[in-house]
């Protein structure tokens, strides 16, 4: 009776557990605001990051932790619980995006997370090419600011002039959400460019 509720609930597992596969680079990340995903390596070193966040939504307060993998092939981002349980995965080669775990619906899609990291971490000349409906405002090196008509719509604050390497406070204004992430380890490697 046990092997069976244990197939039982590894099938339901399987079953919720979903594989999306796009090609979609744009992103609309705010009204009226398109987001291009970057898909070139715009880096001196490939970087793993560790990283973990505290989102808060809904005034509702979640734990993650994400692990990270920048490189001139690919661009991945894994999501795991507070005690390392993997949670979705996210992966960006090529110009095509594969994650698994993450619902299926309209609400939270896999460009949204990239976009969000790409807005954090990519140079603001990378990302002013890839925006559309808006700019990016740096009024020093520790703060980001996505405006739309003058109104800010995205605020993020660095600890570190190098962006990675400090805590990051990403504030979205319209859609009410917030991510604080503090870095647990980094690991960089020499670039070999293309």
């Amino acid at each position: 009776m046990r092997s069976l509720l244990i197939l039982f609930l590894s099938l339901l597992f399987w079953g919720c557990s979903s594989t999306y596969v796009s090609d979609r680079q744009t992103v609309t990340i705010a009204q009226g605001v398109d987001f291009q995903l970057i898909t070139s390596h715009p880096f001196t070193n490939d970087f793993q990051l560790l990283q973990s966040a505290q989102v808060n939504y809904n005034n509702e307060l979640h734990d993650l932790l994400f692990q990270t993998e920048v490189s001139a092939q690919q661009l991945v981002m894994v999501g795991l619980s507070a005690t390392g349980t993997r949670l979705f995965s996210i992966q960006l080669t090529a110009g095509q995006i594969t994650a698994s775990g993450l619902p299926t619906d309209d609400g939270l899609k896999p460009e949204y997370l990239l976009a969000d990291m790409q807005l954090s971490l990519w140079p603001a000349s990378s990302i002013n090419q890839a925006l559309s409906g808006a700019e990016l405002v740096q009024p020093d090196a520790t703060q980001r600011l996505i405006m739309r008509d003058q109104k800010e719509v995205i605020r993020i604050e660095y600890t570190d002039p190098e962006f990675y390497q400090g805590q990051i406070h990403f504030q979205h204004l319209e859609r009410g959400y917030s991510l604080l992430i503090d870095p647990i380890s980094i690991e960089e490697t020499q670039h070999d460019p293309e």
